[in-house]
């Protein structure tokens, strides 16, 4: 529901955001209490830098997962955290804060790049992005949209596949090719039969 709520907002798809989440869950330090908010903050981060998601969600994850180190690599891609900000978070993981150092970490992302996601989404591309989306989510059928449908190509395909279904088929090919070559074959002389009677035609008139 998280998945298909953001992509109504953003460009990405829900099943995209959904393996992004499986990939941000490996990190067992981070309680399902944060990952809504570091979801988001995922999507904002991989629309802003321009990069995929599950880049992103490892970023993200390992910054969340371990503070410390994390805050040095965010750094490394374009995340900023100020002198005070760093202290500020070791201060809280050394004294058994985690969450509160992993709310830090979100706050800031959220202040650099929040609403990056949801702005792409606000552009012609972002419309265009949300189209193709919604049309992978219909030929999903998972709601049994399509059932029908897949139940008539599986019956094409089962027909087409009969050896018998294959050789009559080359037989009615070869047959229109025959015939196709036949007609090639009798243009010239329909050509030069229809000169001739326009000419006759001519002259009769013509006196």
């Amino acid at each position: 529901a998280m998945a298909k709520g953001l992509q109504a907002v953003t460009t990405f798809g829900d099943d995209a955001i959904i393996s992004m989440q499986s990939q941000l869950l490996t990190f067992t330090k981070i309680g399902g209490d944060v990952v809504p908010r570091a979801t988001e903050a995922i999507l904002d981060l991989a629309t802003k830098m321009g990069g995929d998601l599950k880049g992103a969600a490892v970023q993200v994850g390992k910054a969340l997962n371990d503070p410390i180190k994390g805050v040095a690599m965010l750094g490394k891609s374009g995340v900023q955290f100020s002198e005070d900000q760093q202290q500020m978070i070791t201060a809280l993981v050394e004294t058994g804060r985690l969450a509160e150092a992993q709310t830090v970490i979100l706050a800031e992302l959220e202040t650099q790049f929040g609403g990056s996601a949801k702005a792409a989404r606000d552009t012609f591309g972002g419309a265009v992005t949300a189209l193709q989306n919604a049309f992978g989510d219909l030929l999903e059928g998972d709601g049994g949209n399509l059932k029908d449908a897949k139940e008539g190509v599986e019956s094409l395909t089962k027909a087409l596949s009969d050896p018998q279904v294959q050789m009559a088929f080359g037989q009615i090919v070869g047959g229109i090719f025959q015939v196709t070559t036949a007609v090639a074959n009798a243009l010239p002389k329909l050509t030069a039969f229809t000169t001739w009677a326009a000419q006759e035609l001519a002259a009769s008139f013509s006196g």
